[in-house]
């Protein structure tokens, strides 16, 4: 059996604890009373820190692949020749 499904669901969680931690942080850094926009703030803190962990995670476990933003060129070949001349 594939550990595939374990690994996400224990990705999932460590995300979600996460961003729980942060939001729990942010509102016990900001002085109280809280108002609507001190909510959004600390919500979007937390959007992007967690997001920013889900990319990095990504990057480090499972995208280990060497072409993955770029695709290397062969040795041999040259794209910038012209194309052989056809025979009209």
């Amino acid at each position: 059996m594939s550990n595939r499904p374990l690994r996400i669901a224990g990705l999932a969680l460590a995300l979600i604890l996460i961003f729980a931690a942060l939001v729990l942080i942010g509102l016990r850094v900001l002085p109280q009373p809280h108002s609507e926009i001190d909510y959004l703030v600390v919500g979007s803190i937390a959007t992007l820190v967690t997001l920013g962990s889900l990319f990095a995670l990504l990057i480090a476990t499972s995208a280990r692949s060497t072409e993955m933003f770029f695709k290397r060129r062969k040795a041999g070949s040259t794209e910038s020749e012209p194309p052989p001349p056809s025979g009209n």
